[in-house]
């Protein structure tokens, strides 16, 4: 221990010696504390880490009352225009409820093949004689026939 310090006189090799008193008061605080300073700028966002466990399942609810059981009446049912689009609203307040809708008509078809010729029926009854017409007019008088035969004198 030469040359470095102890705590009691009685080291031989000692150099030298002290002994330590009592600990002194606390001194005075420093002076006021200084403004904060600028917030610096916003770090970059770590990485996200690992997902923990799945928490414990939830207790079941109660359950709800039971609500009214829909009515649905079918309201206007319309033919749209050829390619339009079909369309369907609902009206109505619940449970109470109206559906209308509109379906484009289709296309025309081809025409189909004749059918063959049916049967003939049955003559039918002879309706009654109709009223007689009105008289027509007199016609022109015609040409002056031969002269006939004299006659037997008495």
């Amino acid at each position: 221990m030469f040359g470095e310090s102890c705590n009691n006189n009685t080291h031989p090799r000692c150099r030298f010696c002290y002994v330590q008193g009592p600990t002194g008061p606390t001194g005075p605080a420093g002076g006021p504390t200084g403004s904060t300073g600028p917030t610096g700028p916003t770090g970059a966002t770590g990485a996200t880490g690992i997902t923990g466990p799945t928490g414990p399942t939830g207790s079941t609810g109660a359950t709800g009352m039971t609500g009214a059981t829909p009515s649905l009446t079918i309201g206007t049912v319309t033919t749209g225009a050829p390619g339009s689009t079909a369309t369907a609203s609902i009206t109505g307040t619940a449970p109470n409820f109206i559906l209308s809708l509109s379906i484009p008509q289709g296309p025309t078809g081809p025409t189909g093949a004749r059918g063959a010729t049916g049967p003939t029926g049955a003559t039918g009854s002879r309706g009654p004689t109709g009223p007689t017409g009105p008289t027509g007019a007199t016609g022109v008088t015609g040409p002056t026939g031969p002269t006939g035969p004299t006659g037997a004198s008495d």
